[in-house]
């Protein structure tokens, strides 16, 4: 997302992945794909919003960490 806010640019990498294998391999392909976003936009940091359509509570489904890969920081939230 690009938008202008007091007369500047902001740049918010935000990617969305629906949770249809394992936990583990979402991530991993999420954490990939946000970070080649990350270096088309040159930001340093950005979101990862896994999306679980799944019956588990929502005790499990909801968290937020922060993860660094390829020496990008990303924070992965889990809804």
């Amino acid at each position: 997302m690009i938008w202008r806010h007091f007369g500047e640019v902001q740049k918010i990498v935000l990617e969305l992945k629906i949770l249809r294998k394992s936990r583990e391999r979402t991530l991993a392909e999420g954490l990939e794909q946000t970070w080649q976003y990350l270096d088309r936009v040159g930001e340093g940091s950005g979101h990862l919003v896994i999306l679980d359509r799944s019956d588990r509570p929502w005790e499990e489904k909801l968290y937020r960490r922060k993860e660094t890969h390829r020496g990008r920081r990303i924070t992965v939230w889990g809804c």
